[in-house]
């Protein structure tokens, strides 16, 4: 009897074959997005390379050589204005480089200050540090940068303080020529100016409200979207379709319904996180508005799609699952977009997710005025529209039953 119950269970399972597509295929599925994240010898690319700035407010031999060694850096990748020629380009003010880190052109810009070199021979009490004018929303960025830094100035000024051995041995034991020495053999000092988050209150959290809402954001606009085929099952479809309502106009309204539950469970998200974390959420309110607006336009007219493509709530629940989770692990709400490789972050692009997310990085981070969400709210209305399309082509089996 056990054995016909085991036997009965595999039965079943095979005969609904969404349960062997949850058993099976979604942990495979996972399992691989996850190595094409995090494995950077699987064949997508390795780390994503690190955008920056180079500024030499110093102009010595030394912080040439140091900006020099840098810009050769396979990891790295200098900023260069249009139309400029082949050469490093580098600043000599740190305003223009301030301004690429501010508006999130670049991630990162080093500065070497001016008295950096003399500093190394002067007789001050500690050198001078390089500044790194960071965007923390990339922490791996700095980490890379700063252990370059470190490794490329100390063979530096390591070949620099081999030159300085035998004039300080002629000397008659002065300490200030030992001193000099001393300072070359020294780790070069590193600082991490956050230009972004310093006047910010909590705004790491910030994005991850975002990652999670857009998230659940798509569970629960799929989830309303099912009533559809409720209605479908218990013959409501049929009767509205005998009314003057219409295909379009029912679509329309379930969209609009969605639209309405997407803004306001987005925003009680925000407002948690300002009133348990102290995220600035009322100070932010246009950007956010305009974001979340189109986003669960998107979200809603993609909820719609796998309703009117789904033959009942079971199939409904399967595909929405392997669907949003791997959306989200695409496009940044599972896993931070700034730790895959530029294959993977490309990839991402094709989620509205990542889209979503970018936005709320504008508003919620870089304190960018509306206008500068262009891009995002433009591919977020236009899945909205295109999607809302799709599901009203689709629609059109109910029409004929």
């Amino acid at each position: 009897m056990i054995w016909t119950v085991v036997r009965v269970g595999l039965l079943r399972m095979w005969h609904g074959r969404t349960e062997i597509l949850l058993t099976f295929v979604v942990p495979i599925a996972f399992f691989t997005i996850f190595a094409f994240i995090f494995d950077e010898q699987i064949g997508l690319g390795r780390s994503p390379k690190v955008d920056l700035a180079l500024v030499d407010e110093d102009g010595s031999n030394l912080s040439r050589r140091l900006l020099a060694a840098l810009a050769e850096e396979e990891m790295l990748r200098v900023y260069a204005p249009d139309g400029a020629s082949g050469s490093t380009h580098v600043f000599e003010t740190v305003d223009p480089a301030r301004d690429l880190v501010l508006s999130g052109g670049l991630s990162l810009a080093v500065v070497v200050p001016e008295g950096w070199a003399a500093s190394f021979t002067g007789s001050d009490d500690a050198a001078v540090s390089i500044e790194l004018l960071a965007d923390s929303s990339d922490p791996v960025a700095t980490q890379v940068v700063t252990a370059l830094i470190e490794r490329l100035s100390g063979r530096i000024l390591a070949e620099r303080a081999r030159r300085h051995i035998e004039a300080v041995l002629s000397l008659s034991g002065k300490p200030e020529a030992a001193s000099a020495v001393a300072r070359f053999t020294e780790p070069v000092a590193v600082e991490v100016v956050d230009i972004l988050a310093a006047d910010k209150a909590n705004p790491v959290v910030s994005m991850y409200a975002a990652g999670i809402a857009v998230m659940f954001l798509l569970f629960g606009a799929v989830g309303n979207a099912g009533s559809l085929l409720e209605e479908e099952e218990n013959q409501t479809m049929e009767r509205l379709m005998c009314s003057q309502l219409g295909m379009t106009r029912l679509l329309a309204g379930k969209w609009l319904l969605l639209w309405l539950v997407g803004v306001v469970q987005v925003t009680v998200m925000f407002l948690w996180a300002q009133l348990a974390f102290g995220v600035d959420f009322l100070g932010h309110l246009p950007g956010f508005a305009a974001v979340t607006a189109v986003t669960a336009g998107a979200a809603a007219s993609f909820a719609l799609v796998l309703a009117t493509l789904c033959r009942s709530r079971t199939q409904l629940n399967a595909v929405a699952v392997i669907l949003i989770l791997s959306m989200s692990a695409l496009g940044g709400s599972m896993v931070p977009r700034y730790v895959m490789s530029e294959t993977m972050q490309r990839f991402g692009k094709v989620t509205f997710n990542a889209w979503a997310l970018d936005g709320y990085t504008k508003v919620f981070w870089r304190d960018l005025p509306v206008r500068e969400l262009v891009p995002e709210l433009a591919v977020l209305l236009g899945a909205t529209v295109i999607l809302f399309g799709a599901a009203r082509l689709l629609a059109r089996r109910w029409e004929s039953v």
